[in-house]
């Protein structure tokens, strides 16, 4: 018999190639972020991949670039856990990923998100009703 692990996410999580920039809250005086890819999104979460790894537990801000939208849409959010993805080789270092909850949207990005979001639901829509 093959497991299968039980997925206990609550809203449905799509597919998202974005680039994203990203500072902790301890370093927000500082002009300094780090930058990676957003790989999917949830209405109440962001998973990203940097080169560097990224401390659990933490306060971030993100900032998104949703395709085909010219301003980046800011979220905060915390850091819930973080991977390591190995590479396997040495010409092509590892990389983290990392599952960040979000708990506030910009006021003025929140239109953008959850329309881009809703999209993406009508979009994908047939999977869900296994059509």
């Amino acid at each position: 018999m093959k497991y299968r692990r039980v997925d206990r996410r609550r809203f449905i999580r799509f597919d998202l190639d974005a680039n994203v920039k990203f500072r902790f809250f301890n370093d927000m005086n500082s002009d300094e972020s780090m930058k990676g890819k957003a790989k999917n999104l949830s209405a109440e979460g962001v998973c990203i991949s940097t080169e560097k790894e990224i401390p659990r537990d933490k306060d971030v801000q993100v900032d998104i670039r949703l395709p085909g939208k010219k301003k980046e849409v800011r979220v905060q959010g915390k850091v819930v856990w973080v991977k390591t993805i190995h590479s396997g080789t040495k010409r092509v270092g590892d990389h983290y990923e990392a599952g960040i909850k979000l708990y506030t949207v910009d006021k003025e990005d929140e239109n953008t998100l959850l329309k881009y979001y809703c999209e993406q639901m009508v979009d994908n829509l047939s999977q869900y009703l296994h059509l």
